[in-house]
């Protein structure tokens, strides 16, 4: 007989993930929304599920999603079954520094050739047209993220509403980026990848909606800006091997066939976005809501106000 095992694989405030293993080697795996999920699209494992298995066939790498179930009697919640992908995701130096130096490179630009990849797709074609949603997709995060802070906070936030204005009156004319599935947290710890750094998957679709597709590309330039304290997410850089800004850029317009433009934007409106998050996190931590986090409330407060003038500065420049 053989011997069944569940190992954590991520668990946090995403959707959990959850390696079943057979005889010590991984088999499957079970993603489910987060404890206590009351409901809400961002962890909607179904629709997560359904955008992997529609984009199967593409040119896009994903996971092979076997089943998704919604059923009381199996689970008290619904969940996605998948084949397990080999691979690691970058989590920390030692992750980018296990893949050979004369391979980062090409690790870093088949990150890029993944992103085109994902915005060249025919959502009709794929099944997922009706992931469409009336006006552009920058217009509608600025209402709703604005919309969170004001519910949530605690205090005022002058500098996220001042970064939302400017955004909102310097908004690029939707027309001048790919329209098109956006990914909504392309970075590398989302993505799986073989020892040599070839990608075998793209993760964690729950933030995927349809519209302007150069704010995939803003977020992940972001991504190797930001300080690391503000998002406890590690991601390579310049200094570790990674391709700069212009490189990066140049290669998702030679791969893609479109000319990136207002970069500096999409960039900008990616850290308001994080601002916007780390209020989230400050108001949380203050209200006694996120005991098992060891961080000081007042260092998450600073964050907040040291991102939105981060992105004010970048629309400054751009």
């Amino acid at each position: 007989m053989s011997d069944f095992d569940v190992e954590v694989m991520s668990i946090g405030r995403s959707n959990l993930t959850f390696t079943i293993t057979v005889d010590g080697r991984p088999r499957w795996v079970l993603r489910r929304p987060p404890l206590g999920h009351e409901g809400g699209s961002a962890h909607n494992v179904a629709r997560e599920g359904r955008i992997m298995a529609a984009l199967t066939d593409s040119a896009v790498p994903v996971p092979t999603v076997l089943d998704i179930v919604d059923d009381p009697e199996v689970l008290d919640v619904p969940f996605v079954f998948m084949d397990h992908c080999p691979g690691f995701a970058i989590n920390t130096p030692s992750d980018w520094a296990s893949i050979p130096d004369e391979s980062k490179a090409d690790c870093a630009f088949g990150m890029i050739d993944a992103l085109a990849a994902i915005h060249a797709v025919d959502i009709d074609a794929v099944g997922l047209g009706d992931l469409r949603r009336p006006g552009g997709l920058i217009e509608r995060q600025l209402r709703r993220w604005l919309g969170q802070v004001e519910q949530i906070s605690t205090r005022e936030t002058p500098m996220i509403h001042e970064v939302h204005d400017v955004l909102l009156e310097s908004m690029p004319d939707p027309a001048g980026s790919p329209i098109g599935l956006a990914h909504g947290d392309f970075k590398p710890n989302n993505m799986i990848f073989a020892p040599r750094g070839g990608l075998n998957a793209v993760v964690d679709w729950e933030l995927t909606a349809v519209g302007e597709a150069l704010t995939d590309l803003g977020y992940f330039i972001a991504m190797l800006t930001v300080p690391e304290e503000y998002t406890s997410i590690w991601v390579p850089t310049p200094a570790d091997g990674f391709p700069d800004t212009e490189a990066l850029i140049d290669r998702y317009q030679k791969v893609s066939g479109h000319e990136v433009h207002d970069v500096g934007y999409y960039s900008a409106f990616a850290m308001w976005k994080l601002a916007c998050i780390r209020e989230g996190v400050y108001t949380r931590l203050k209200t006694g809501q996120m005991g098992d986090l060891d961080l000081d409330p007042e260092v998450a407060g600073e964050g907040v106000e040291d991102l939105a003038g981060q992105a004010l500065t970048l629309l400054e420049r751009s």
